[in-house]
């Protein structure tokens, strides 16, 4: 590199450092100043989480109050049932009819083939 390159060069960074006094800040008062930003955005959100909560239990409680108290047998009266209705056991015709016992009778298996002396036809 020539020296004049070398003396640009120096006369672009002390004009550079020059432009940016001051408008950079340090670490610490950078970190301090996120540190504070994200405690804001908890406390907002904290605050709207519990607005919300608020709300819906507000909403809950006024629409069970609004609610009307629907009657139990609104359109039937329980008297008429409990004395019009009665049950009686199944007739014998709905049960299963005895065909045959397995354990006494062996039904009689139907071949597919005769047999002659041994061998199937």
């Amino acid at each position: 590199m020539t020296d004049f390159e070398q003396q640009i060069r120096a006369a672009l960074k002390q004009g550079h450092g020059e432009a940016e006094a001051g408008q950079i800040p340090d670490f610490d008062t950078a970190w301090a100043g996120a540190e504070e930003s994200v405690a804001r955005r908890r406390r907002r959100i904290r605050a709207v989480g519990g607005m919300a909560a608020a709300v819906a239990l507000i909403a809950v409680v006024v629409i069970g109050q609004l609610r009307p108290v629907e009657p139990d047998w609104q359109f039937i009266d329980p008297n008429e049932i409990a004395g019009s209705t009665s049950w009686t056991a199944p007739s014998d015709v709905l049960l299963p009819t005895h065909q045959f016992d397995i354990y006494r009778d062996i039904p009689v298996l139907i071949e597919s083939t005769g047999e002659d002396g041994g061998t199937l036809l």
